[in-house]
């Protein structure tokens, strides 16, 4: 698990220092309002063991403790995050490039002095370098974050201006590294301020649609990030970006706002618009915007809260042949949980089915391309290896390796939406049940009880499949060094360069066929894994609901009404002080 931010404390300042804007925050208190609504959330639902909102709970108690409120920067890969930072922050020590780099989420944030820290899944902490983080973050130097980074902070004293915000640069979402997508995913539910970072080519796609609606679960404090806003001229500019608030206002009531963005000379005002937003907008209303966010999450528990209690109620006032009636209506909701469980399984295996068949297909289409594009590159590196036989062998080997892992880690990175086009489906499908039952179960509560359950399905925060290791079988026997001693290489170079030339379609098949496979197994065990989570809620909200029905009773009912005027309370007071 990814330490969360609020566990990993920064050193304590006890170094003067001028005042700034910054200091106004402070540590919410126990007693404020807010808090104290979440004592109250979380002490109802420990009463009435409603484990269907634990997780809302976990999330909003967080927050509530938080100094700092997290600055993440989101979005696919390439958008341009991590120049972003560098640029924005002034120091370049996040690595960028062309492929895939940021392989482990980094919290930037200001300290006394100059500290970086590794933080290890395992527990370990390690302080190193600002120059040598690069080795932990970079996807090419920590492949498959094989170094088991959970997390690395960084505090820099030039940051001062920005005390009380914590910086996140996270992997792309939907790089072809997808073990990118669950270090981001994991990060999520600590957002205070999302900016997702989408470049003005493409600008705006359905999956930043899908990744801003994700974020307003956890925070209304959501803006969109358009960088790379020099490769347009300022009237094109001005079409991309009314484009993009024409397309934010139809997806959100609140439309986010929308701050083009360039690392280029000349383009200063995009970077001193978004630090007055930030660090005199953001930090001067610090304790207003963490409430904002929390407030979000409170409602909603609140809003839960009083319909499970409500429906407890009910149920206590009835008399006892009522209730055996209803409790009979809701067996038969239990036994419409089975067939829900049963379309889940099938749309599982479904999507498994297909899996290899659609990588199959798409793959198999670029080997003639593939051969003739190897055959090429073999054609002007050959004349090179002719020291000897041994050198010909390792080099062909070493040579046809790396180009083969780069043309299939091309093709991946170029088709994963299609390669993981029946993983998406089947989410979306399941997910669609899962909102279904709840519907249902709402519908049978209401004509019942007369009370509804107004729940809403959350996203699946399964992790997206593994983009999988590229492997490249042995080409030769290395027995056949052996002969390079007594072969000289005039009277073999021929034949040796004919024999490449036909191993090359050879390998270019087998490790298409290798690469499917993987393919097939990196998407169908997520599959399984969403196809349990999803059994795991639905289990959860019906074992729920039939708690509250069957425990109510005449002695519980002075407790129950009590807590349902707690909690309506406490919404009023949210009301009015958010109205205030």
């Amino acid at each position: 698990m990814i330490p969360r931010t609020q566990d990993i404390q920064p050193e304590a300042n006890g170094a003067a220092h001028a005042p700034d804007s910054s200091e106004r925050f402070t540590h919410m208190p126990g007693n404020s309002p807010l808090t104290a609504t979440l004592d109250l959330a979380t002490e109802v639902a420990a009463r009435y063991d409603i484990s269907d909102l634990s997780g809302l709970l976990a999330s909003a108690r967080a927050l509530s403790g938080g100094e700092e409120i997290s600055v993440a920067v989101l979005g696919r890969f390439k958008a341009g995050k991590s120049s972003f930072l560098n640029h924005f922050l002034g120091r370049s020590f996040l690595p960028v490039g062309v492929v895939p780099v940021t392989a482990a989420v980094t919290v930037i944030r200001f300290g006394t002095h100059e500290e970086a820290r590794v933080h290890h899944r395992d527990g370990r902490d390690t302080q190193v370098s600002l120059d040598v983080i690069g080795s932990y973050i970079s996807e090419k130097e920590n492949p498959e974050n094989a170094k088991e980074v959970g997390l690395i902070t960084v505090e820099l004293p030039e940051l001062r201006r920005f005390r009380g915000l914590q910086f996140v640069d996270t992997p792309g979402l939907d790089s072809a590294l997808s073990h990118n997508t669950e270090a981001s995913l994991a990060w999520l539910p600590n957002v205070g301020l999302a900016l997702v970072a989408v470049s003005v080519d493409p600008p705006l796609s359905q999956r930043d649609i899908d990744l801003l609606k994700s974020l307003y679960q956890y925070t209304p404090k959501v803006a969109v990030l358009l960088t790379k806003a020099d490769l347009l001229s300022e009237r094109e500019l001005a079409e991309v970006t009314g484009y993009v608030h024409a397309q934010l206002s139809r997806n959100f009531p609140g439309t986010p706002q929308v701050f083009p963005y360039s690392t280029k000379p000349g383009f200063e005002r995009f970077r001193e618009a978004l630090e007055a937003e930030l660090a005199g907008g953001t930090l001067e209303r610090f304790a207003e915007e963490r409430d904002s966010i929390l407030t979000r999450k409170v409602d909603t528990l609140l809003c839960a809260l009083n319909d499970y209690l409500a429906l407890s109620l009910k149920s206590a006032e009835m008399l006892q042949s009522e209730r055996e009636a209803l409790n009979e209506q809701l067996l038969g909701e239990k036994e419409a949980l089975a067939d829900v469980k049963a379309v889940i399984r099938l749309l599982v295996q479904n999507a498994a089915a297909g899996a290899r068949d659609s990588v199959s297909h798409r793959l198999e289409a670029y080997q003639a391309d593939l051969d003739r594009t190897l055959l090429e590159a073999f054609e002007s590196e050959f004349p090179k290896w002719t020291k000897s036989l041994g050198t010909m062998l390792r080099s062909f080997e070493d040579w046809l390796e790396d180009a083969l892992r780069g043309e299939l880690t091309e093709l991946s990175v170029r088709h994963r939406d299609s390669f993981l086009e029946p993983w998406h489906t089947a989410r979306k499908q399941i997910l669609r049940a899962l909102q279904q039952f709840r519907d249902r179960l709402s519908d049978s509560t209401m004509r019942g009880f007369g009370v509804p359950l107004r729940t809403t399905e959350t996203e699946i925060d399964a992790v997206e499949p593994r983009t999988p290791n590229i492997r490249v079988g042995r080409v030769f026997d290395r027995n056949w060094e052996l002969l390079s001693p007594i072969l000289p290489v005039w009277t073999i170079k021929a034949v040796v360069r004919r024999h490449f030339a036909r191993t090359i379609p050879y390998l270019v098949e087998q490790n298409l066929s290798r690469l499917t496979t993987q393919w097939e197994e990196s998407i169908n065990v997520p599959l399984f894994g969403v196809e349990k989570e999803a059994k795991r809620r639905l289990d959860e909200l019906m074992a729920t609901v039939e708690r509250l029905v069957g425990s109510g009773s005449k002695k519980r009912t002075p407790q129950l009404r009590v807590d349902l005027e707690r909690i309506e309370a406490a919404r009023k007071s949210l009301v009015a002080e958010t109205a205030g």
